[in-house]
């Protein structure tokens, strides 16, 4: 369950971050054009994360090292977030939050097939990817709204995402070694 307790959290912080991102900027004075386009930067991030933590799972003896860090880089991309006042810096938090999303499809699949094996790996990333993309994703905007309609402000969702990250990060590092 920690497994995809992590991964939830890591999704929940990537939709909220992925809807909410924009108006921030744009709220800060970023103009609609740079704001928009951060998220092509998020996802240009991504490419690269992918392979880089793709290639870390085969490096590492447990992929679980591969996936904490590649939270961890999301934290560092949430922590600029918070920091950020030029488009510039917006892009640069775009490619950094990017670039650690990208490590959640190869360290999904790795961490699954590694403790659970090929004979239910379907099974068992059918079940993964619906709680974190459903229940994970689906939470996310709407915890970044409501915390964006109490308070005024989505300082609260990043710092809260951020802790999250931070969380998970550490939480991933948990996990039992695979079964031998």
């Amino acid at each position: 369950w920690i497994m995809t307790f992590c991964f939830s959290i890591g999704i929940m912080v990537e939709m909220l971050a992925f809807v909410h991102q924009v108006v921030y900027a744009v709220n800060i004075n970023i103009e609609r054009i740079a704001a928009a386009s951060s998220l092509g930067l998020i996802g240009v991030g991504s490419i690269f994360g992918r392979f880089f933590f793709g290639w870390l799972c085969d490096i590492f003896k447990d992929p679980k090292y591969s996936a904490a860090l590649g939270l961890l880089v999301e934290a560092a991309g949430m922590f600029m977030l918070l920091n950020i006042s030029t488009a510039t810096g917006l892009y640069a938090c775009s490619l950094v939050f990017g670039f650690g999303y990208g490590a959640i499809a190869p360290t999904v699949a790795a961490l699954a097939g590694d403790r659970f094996g090929r004979k239910i790996l379907g099974s068992i990333l059918g079940i993964l990817i619906f709680f974190a993309t459903g229940i994970g994703g689906g939470t996310g905007p709407l915890i970044g709204g409501l915390i964006y309609d109490r308070f005024g402000t989505y300082t609260i969702a990043w710092q809260f995402s951020l802790v999250m990250l931070l969380i998970v990060s550490v939480l991933m590092l948990t996990l039992k070694p695979k079964n031998k």
